[in-house]
């Protein structure tokens, strides 16, 4: 009797311990860059079955049917779980709808970050984390700041000329050895040309847009007195960072917060058979932010101003400290090969080109003209399946923004140590 109490006991904890997993689940998710693995679907499948069996007793203890109703109902049960995890087994194995997080890291993390307190997106002063993919493994060691580089400090003295380099994972220099970041190479280069008192400092973080750039040149580079502070832009930081995170109002108090991704998106996270159904159906996923075209053509239009003003924004700061500004527009690999932009900035650069901080290069021409990169032998500068630069891709980027500073600020080149020489095409 006692037996079948605890029995009975038991079959009632199930339904809501399953529900309690599953609102843990919903909100693990919504921590800031929490991932899902094939752990986590583990765990979302067992709360699952277990929420089920849970009511399934409760709807035996209530209304009592017969026995051989009872193991119709059960074998069903155990039937469609069997099935959805066999598909949920298939799917995975064979990467169907696979999101490119996933593909790059194994996890999934979403888009849409909900909050997040590092405003200045700066890893641990003093740690090591990795850079890696499918094809790829690169540690980074973080400096007295949290960059990937060497610890910054002010100026020494006046002689010196301090340029920093604002970016994303291109710039950090995500699929290649820190030394083969552009900034690393750069370094090297006005090394090489005799311009010593030149100092490079790499701002570069994965997964930084604009927004950021301005947050991190106010809060942080500014206080080192930069001459020249070099900003790369591509077509992802608006069709993929601000139409997931928005503008500089994403700052708050001491936060930051993006802007709001679909409330089922941890059901499409943690379940590729919940994620077949929503691309089957729905036609929405991942990979375009789970907005119709109609949707993001319609937010990447409201999005112009955001994106005009978070530029004012660095402009602002620029002028207050004296730094003269370089836009590198850097295109991917795509985009080389087809030689042409896959979004048009034209709304922007009509207003930066007004600016009197701010002068312009674009790495398109010099990479099709100067160096001769096209979809033939463009293989050899970025990885295939990642789509990162090598090392040889890092160090065209080095030269082409090393030939445009030559070319808009060439007064720097005349300030530090040595005369100016003409940059040599690497």
């Amino acid at each position: 009797m006692e037996n079948k109490l605890f029995f009975k006991l038991l079959l009632g904890l199930l339904a809501p311990l399953g529900l309690l997993g599953l609102v843990c689940l919903h909100k693990f998710f919504h921590q800031p860059f929490s991932a899902f693995d094939w752990l986590s679907c583990v765990f979302f499948y067992a709360c699952v079955f277990s929420f089920l069996i849970g009511i399934v007793a409760l709807g035996f203890e209530l209304f009592n049917p017969v026995k051989e109703t009872q193991y119709k109902i059960l074998l069903g049960l155990l039937s469609l779980f069997f099935v959805l995890s066999l598909t949920e087994f298939i799917l995975r194995i064979f990467c169907i709808n696979q999101a490119y997080i996933e593909r790059r890291t194994g996890k999934y993390v979403s888009a849409y970050i909900a909050h997040d307190n590092n405003v200045n997106r700066a890893y641990f002063p003093g740690s090591v984390t990795f850079l890696q993919a499918s094809e790829y493994k690169y540690p980074r060691h973080h400096n007295n700041l949290g960059f990937s580089d060497n610890d910054f400090f002010e100026k020494a003295s006046q002689k010196e000329i301090l340029i920093q380099t604002y970016g994303d994972s291109f710039t950090e220099g995500d699929g290649a050895p820190a030394d083969s970041s552009y900034p690393a190479l750069l370094r090297a280069l006005l090394k090489r040309d005799g311009h010593r008192q030149i100092i490079v400092q790499n701002f570069g973080i994965c997964g930084n847009d604009p927004g950021f750039y301005w947050k991190q040149f106010k809060d942080i580079g500014a206080k080192l007195k930069p001459d020249v502070v070099v900003i790369t832009y591509d077509c992802g930081d608006m069709t993929t960072d601000f139409l997931t995170k928005g503008g500089i109002e994403r700052f708050k108090d001491g936060y930051y917060k993006g802007l709001d991704g679909p409330w089922w998106e941890w059901l499409y996270g943690v379940s590729y058979v919940y994620r077949l159904f929503a691309v089957s159906i729905f036609n929405v996923q991942y990979n375009t932010f789970f907005l119709s075209e109609e949707q993001r053509a319609q937010r990447l239009k409201e999005l112009e101003p955001r994106w005009i003003r978070t530029f004012e924004a660095i402009a602002d700061v620029a002028r207050i400290n004296h730094v003269k500004v370089l836009l590198v527009k850097k295109p991917e690999r795509r985009e080389v090969d087809a030689n042409q932009y896959s979004y048009d900035y034209s709304f922007f650069e009509k207003v930066a080109d007004t600016i009197s901080c701010f002068k312009r290069i674009d790495l398109l021409p010099y990479y099709r003209d100067s160096v001769h990169i096209n979809k033939d032998n463009s293989a050899k500068y970025w990885w295939p399946i990642d789509g990162h630069n090598q090392g040889a891709g890092y160090a065209l980027m080095a030269g082409g923004i090393y030939a445009g500073l030559m070319q808009r600020y060439p007064e720097i080149f005349f300030l530090s140590d040595s005369a100016a020489i003409s940059p040599q095409i690497p």
